[in-house]
């Protein structure tokens, strides 16, 4: 097989997997400058990866399934006319991404192979891409690129962080160590109950950190980080106050960060600042931080393997007791704080 020359990723969702997509596409735009690349993903995340002037980081096609429902599909087709691509990279095993990929012209149209597809996948594509040994999701979209001829070892990541984005959220924050504390995923259930998270905010006052906390502007977060904030009035709440590209410079510039699988987890991750995950229901070998995957605090395996009762766990298998976070305790978070500090925290 030749090498193609123009390339289209179709990932929509969610925030961790598109930033997780996007060390994919860093990776072959940096060793395959010639290839032509576009990337279709939901409009809510796109900000995250256009510069502060609005310009694409990589040129992006936005659907909105959201407010526009399936005539998302169709405006994606008409602004796609013109367009063909050597090659499809379907990303995403969802009915939404599949119906997207209808109005992408591609000669050969790759989604994965029948351990990981899902919602009729395979009726959309021509190619399976093989799952790898790694479990990682991140390590299944590199394999994408390996099967169409495009091979890249690592993520690359490369969010063109503006200075003066740099400079205003230090200004913001007021001091050089700051731990970033996101207590909220976009799922509730992955969240971490609020006493171990104010536990936490003390614990790394004590140790000389100032606290930020980070979330989003939806009810669950603001209501979370407010409790956290009022029981711990050391704390700088931003929460609901920052937006996707803030909140990557927030994140350039922190020490270290404490949340559950979400977002901010794997945005930390991308640009290399300490992450301690956090894992009950989710495999964290799955969906953990790339590059900080050895900072993770699981009770995953050992809870998955209790309700199935030793047999071999499947690997989208989701632990089902909505509880199952408090399985992790504090003492177990400060001691990998304490790891944290001792090996990775300049």
């Amino acid at each position: 097989m030749s090498q193609p020359k123009s390339l289209c990723v179709l990932r929509l969702s969610a925030l961790g997997d598109c930033i997780n997509a996007f060390g994919v596409i860093g990776a072959l735009n940096k060793q395959y400058p010639d290839l032509k690349l576009s990337w279709v993903i939901d409009k809510r995340f796109a900000p995250l990866f256009k510069d502060e002037q609005g310009q694409d980081l990589v040129p992006l096609h936005t659907v909105d399934f959201k407010n526009q429902g399936l005539k998302t599909v169709l405006a994606l087709k008409k602004e796609l006319s013109s367009e063909r691509f050597d090659i499809l990279l379907n990303m995403q095993t969802s009915i939404k991404a599949s119906l997207c990929s209808l109005a992408i012209k591609a000669q050969d149209k790759y989604g994965y192979d029948s351990e990981r597809s899902r919602e009729g996948q395979r009726f959309f594509i021509n190619h399976q891409v093989p799952s790898p040994e790694n479990k990682h999701v991140l390590s299944g979209f590199l394999a994408f690129a390996q099967s169409c001829n495009l091979p890249v070892d690592k993520p690359y990541w490369d969010f063109k962080l503006a200075p003066e984005l740099i400079e205003k959220m230090q200004t913001i924050i007021g001091s050089d160590k700051f731990m970033a504390l996101s207590p909220c995923s976009a799922v509730q259930s992955k969240n971490w109950n609020i006493q171990g998270n104010i536990a936490m905010a003390n614990y790394a006052y004590e140790q000389g950190f100032k606290v930020v906390l980070i979330g989003g502007p939806s009810q669950i977060e603001m209501q979370t980080c407010n409790i956290i904030a009022e029981q711990c009035p050391h704390c700088l709440n931003l929460c609901g106050k920052t937006n996707l590209r803030e909140l990557a410079a927030l994140l350039s510039l922190s020490s270290l960060v404490l949340s559950p699988d979400s977002g901010s987890m794997h945005l930390a991750s991308a640009l290399n600042t300490p992450v301690i995950g956090l894992f009950a229901r989710h495999d964290d070998k799955r969906v953990g931080p790339w590059n900080f995957m050895d900072l993770n605090v699981s009770v995953y395996e050992q809870l998955a393997k209790q309700e199935l009762n030793g047999q071999t766990i499947p690997w989208r298998y989701r632990v089902k007791q909505d509880q199952a976070m408090d399985n992790i305790s504090i003492n177990m978070v400060k001691e990998m704080f304490n790891h944290a500090l001792a090996t990775k925290v300049v």
